[in-house]
């Protein structure tokens, strides 16, 4: 069975449901119900859900969720978003099936109040043909309506070469001539500094150097204090134009003038240029995360990562937005000093009535980490991470609670690829407890495995941290079930730790086509640092792949991963 079908019959226990007759002569009288084509089956609960919703409700759209459906079997579900009207803009996400309250203009279903929308969350229109994306749309005039000055604020410190590659790209991407240049500098050593005036001078930078421990939010409200533009937009330093995207700041600006508009980002890509490193960024289980990050750029999940769309936020790596807007919403919050800076004044101005923008139909390079090191991988930047977090948590509780209202909660809030929410068993497993084991292991034929990597980490997706993951697959060909588990030794001590299996690998099952359930043969094992402590499990340790019976008898090879812990 698909993961849909199986979402359907764990999900769609709604339909038991019945609504009263008057309930649904109500609706008739007070919508037009529209449909973008004749070639779709009929969902026979529609109208009723449909009516359910608007029951007691003053909404002036009413919109559902769809699929295809192909004889009796449904597939390619569209879990769609909260309402977005620049998805409506350039995807026309809303059409299929919706609701219009009668006298209402039903020719543009994006120019509604936000508390007059209504989103069903249930598959409830069906198409026999797949849904066609909308070309990109073309490049709209924009020059003559732009609001006048733009601010590019940059901060930047003892990388000359690396600020010099993002004015000069800008500078030469810039189809008009109202653009200022605002750099703070803050503590470069000596020899940088002359480099920064030197930059500064060529390219008609306003230099201010301004020696301070690093804080984010306060360097760039002191950028915008000093800058004179209507638009301000805030870019990393190891932001990059590509030379064929001409006209592209004046561009965000023009977007970021619109009365809707709050904060507005772009595509960004590694340096590569062929993998994504943000396209929007939603709120998922683990927080603010990047959608696509790492996939090649392409056209995923109904346009998402190509078209300009509604986010709840974007990242500061390069977000435009009004001076004026930015003003009433009292700036970047100083008390995010490295992290969630850009989500927090994104949802602040989504929260003031804006509408945040990602606009996908056009994107920069970005070299992301060159200028700093990943604070998932340092403890003391983990920490501070974790603290900003909570602190980002605290001061958004409503929307902790609710969700992100352009995820839809039939989507993972677990993976960044928008795959069902259906989680697999090992994605919820937590840890894994180890158990003191004899040493002694059985060999069995036909057994085939490997340990791909044993390694330290602080956090993941699930929740769980600071702990160490072994990755690995296994299985045994024939009769008999056996678990997969992990090995662990230390100056001949050994543990035993039971993994979760069932994670899919399509290489395995590339390389064994002819041995059912091969690809089904991954496994994952999360075995906190504290336990490795508590059992005196310090320096260097070796892990194993491993099969195990009902019995708890344990059958391995000789592959194996060394790591040395963090817990000595």
């Amino acid at each position: 069975m698909s993961g849909y079908l199986r979402f359907i019959e764990q999900n769609e226990t709604w339909r038991r449901a019945k609504a009263g007759r008057h309930i649904i002569d109500r609706f008739n009288e007070n919508y037009d119900v529209i449909y973008d084509s004749d070639e779709y089956v009929p969902d026979p609960d529609a109208i009723r859900e449909f009516a359910c919703a608007s029951d007691g409700r003053d909404y002036d759209l009413i919109y559902c969720d769809e699929d295809v459906i192909s004889g009796h079997m449904r597939s390619k579900p569209y879990f769609k978003p909260g309402y977005s009207p620049e998805n409506e803009r350039s995807l026309k996400y809303i059409s299929g099936m919706a609701a219009v309250r009668k006298g209402l203009d039903a020719s543009d279903l994006g120019i509604f109040s936000r508390d007059k929308v209504c989103h069903i969350e249930k598959t409830l229109y069906h198409r026999i043909n797949e849904r066609k994306i909308p070309a990109i749309p073309q490049d709209e005039p924009f020059l003559d309506k732009l609001p006048g000055k733009i601010s590019v604020i940059l901060l930047s410190k003892d990388h000359p070469e690396m600020l010099k590659r993002c004015v000069s790209s800008v500078r030469s991407s810039l189809a008009g001539d109202d653009t200022e240049f605002i750099l703070i500098d803050n503590g470069s050593e000596e020899s940088n500094r002359r480099s920064y005036e030197e930059i500064a001078a060529e390219y008609d930078v306003k230099y201010f150097y301004r020696p301070s421990e690093f804080n984010y939010s306060e360097l760039n409200n002191y950028g915008a204090s000093k800058a004179q533009g209507d638009i301000l937009i805030f870019m990393n330093d190891d932001i990059e134009v590509p030379y064929n995207e001409k006209g592209v700041i004046e561009k965000l600006a023009f977007r970021a003038s619109r009365d809707d508009a709050g904060a507005v980002g772009i595509k960004l890509l590694y340096p590569e240029g062929d993998k994504i490193q943000h396209c929007g960024i939603a709120l998922l289980h683990s927080g603010p995360s990047h959608m696509l990050q790492g996939y090649r750029d392409g056209d995923y999940y109904y346009g998402y990562s190509t078209h300009d769309i509604n986010t709840i936020a974007v990242t500061g790596a390069c977000l435009a937005v009004s001076h004026e807007r930015f003003d009433k919403v009292g700036g970047f919050d100083e008390s995010f000093r490295v992290a969630y800076n850009d989500v927090d004044l994104c949802v602040r101005l989504y929260e003031s009535g804006q509408y945040n923008i990602c606009m996908n139909s056009r994107h920069l390079i970005h070299y992301e980490g060159m200028t700093r090191s990943d604070d998932h991988r340092d403890r003391t930047a983990y920490e501070r991470l974790k603290y900003e977090r909570r602190l980002f948590d605290l001061r958004h509780k409503e929307l902790k609670e609710n969700g992100d209202p352009f995820m839809n909660t039939n989507l993972s809030p677990y993976r960044l690829d928008f795959d069902i929410n259906l989680p697999y068993e090992w994605e919820l497993s937590g840890y894994a407890k180890l158990r003191e084991f004899n040493g002694r292991t059985g060999k069995k034929k036909r057994m085939h495995y490997s340990l791909d990597a044993f390694r330290h980490v602080l956090s993941d997706a699930y929740g769980n941290e600071d702990f160490y993951e072994a990755l690995g697959w296994a299985f045994k060909e024939g009769r008999g079930r056996l678990k997969p588990c992990v090995l662990i030794e230390k100056d001949g001590k050994w543990y035993a730790a039971e993994a979760s299996g069932g994670v899919y690998r399509e290489d395995v099952g590339e390389a064994f086509p002819k041995i059912k359930g091969s690809a089904d043969s991954g496994f994952i094992a999360r075995i906190p640092a504290a336990e490795l402590e508590k059992l005196g499990l310090s320096g260097k340790i070796t892990a194993y792949p491993a099969l195990m019976d009902r019995r708890r008898h344990i059958y391995t090879g000789d592959e194996r991963c060394q790591i040395k812990t963090e817990t000595d």
